[in-house]
C-alpha cells in the first residue's frame, strides 16, 4: 500500500514538474504598441487611431485579443471602453488588430473643465487580453501619450481696404482697358498647432460683378495663436469694368462682399486631413 502510494505521489510530481517546463518551454504569443496616432479631425472633434500588432508563435489557433482601454486628459479619465476582436489568429501568424477613439471637442472641454491651449496632453492606458489553455489569460499592458490637436475655426478680417488701379489705353481719348483691385486678409490661427495655408479662395463681388480669385502661393505658416497677412489681386477686365462703372470703382469707397472657402494642413500631424471650411466677409 505504501509502496502504491509512494508510485503514485511520484507520479503527479512528474505530471506537474512536466507542465512546468512545457508552460516555461512555451513562446507566449507576442503583442506590441505598433502606433497611436491621430488620423482624422475638423473643427468640431477628432479620431485617435490605435494599432496593436499580435504574433501567435504558438501551433495552434489562438483568439484575437480583448483589450480594455482608458484616456485621460492632462490626467483626468475622459472616456473608456473595450473591443472585442472576433475570429481567432492562425498558428505562427501575425496581424494587426486597430480600433479608434472618436470624440467631439464639445464632450471633451465639457468632462475636462481646466483644458486649454498650452495643456492639452493625453494618455491612453490599455491592456490586451488572450486566454491560452494550460496557461490561462495572458495580458499585456500598454500605454501612450501625447499632445490633442485643438483646431478652432480661425478669425478672417480684412487687412486693407480694397485699392483699385485702372489702366488706359494710349489714344487720344483715354479709355480703360483693364485694371485690377487689390487688398489684403489676416487670418488668424486660434489653434494649438501651427497650420499650413494650403488653400485660400475667394469671391470679390462688387454689384452684380463676382471676380473670382484661388489659391495662395507658398502655402504659408501660421503657428498657434498668430496672424498672417495673406495679400490678394483681382483682375479687372473691360467688361468688368462697365459692368462695376469707372465711378463706382474710382470713388473713394464702394460696397463689396468677399465669400471663399480655406483648407488648413497640419504638419505636426502628416496623418491628418486638411481642415477647412467657407467665410463671408462684407
Amino acid at each position: 500500500m505504501k509502496k502504491r502510494l509512494l508510485l503514485i505521489a511520484l507520479l503527479c510530481g512528474l505530471i506537474f514538474t512536466t507542465c512546468a517546463l512545457l508552460k516555461n518551454a512555451v513562446k507566449k504569443p507576442e503583442l506590441r504598441l505598433k502606433s497611436v496616432e491621430f488620423t482624422s479631425i475638423d473643427f468640431t472633434g477628432l479620431t485617435l487611431l490605435n494599432k496593436v500588432e499580435v504574433k501567435n508563435n504558438f501551433f495552434i489557433d489562438v483568439p484575437l485579443p480583448k483589450i480594455d482601454w482608458d484616456l485621460f486628459v492632462i490626467g483626468n479619465p475622459f472616456v473608456k471602453g473595450n473591443i472585442e476582436s472576433k475570429g481567432s489568429l492562425k498558428s505562427q501568424r501575425s496581424t494587426e488588430v486597430q480600433f479608434p477613439v472618436s470624440f467631439k471637442y464639445v464632450d471633451l472641454f465639457k468632462a475636462i473643465t481646466a483644458l486649454n491651449n498650452e495643456n492639452a496632453k493625453y494618455k491612453i492606458k490599455m491592456t490586451a487580453y488572450i486566454p491560452i489553455p494550460e496557461l490561462g489569460a495572458l495580458s499585456w499592458p500598454f500605454e501612450h501619450e501625447g499632445k490633442i490637436p485643438l483646431m478652432r475655426v480661425p478669425n478672417i478680417t480684412v487687412a486693407a481696404a480694397p485699392k483699385v488701379s485702372i489702366t488706359y489705353g494710349t489714344g487720344r481719348i483715354p479709355v480703360p482697358t483693364g485694371g485690377k483691385v487689390e487688398f489684403a486678409l489676416n487670418v488668424k490661427n486660434n489653434s494649438n498647432v501651427a497650420v499650413t495655408l494650403n488653400d485660400l479662395s475667394c469671391v470679390l463681388k462688387i454689384g452684380n460683378t463676382s471676380l473670382p480669385r484661388g489659391g495662395v502661393v507658398g502655402k504659408p505658416r501660421i503657428n498657434a495663436g498668430a496672424t498672417e497677412r495673406i495679400p490678394f489681386s483681382f483682375s479687372l477686365s473691360t467688361a468688368d469694368i462697365a459692368n462695376v462703372g469707372l465711378t463706382v470703382l474710382t470713388g473713394s469707397n464702394f460696397s463689396y462682399n468677399l465669400s471663399g472657402n480655406y483648407k488648413f494642413g497640419i504638419p505636426e500631424f502628416p496623418l491628418l486631413n486638411e481642415v477647412g471650411n467657407s467665410f463671408t466677409l462684407q
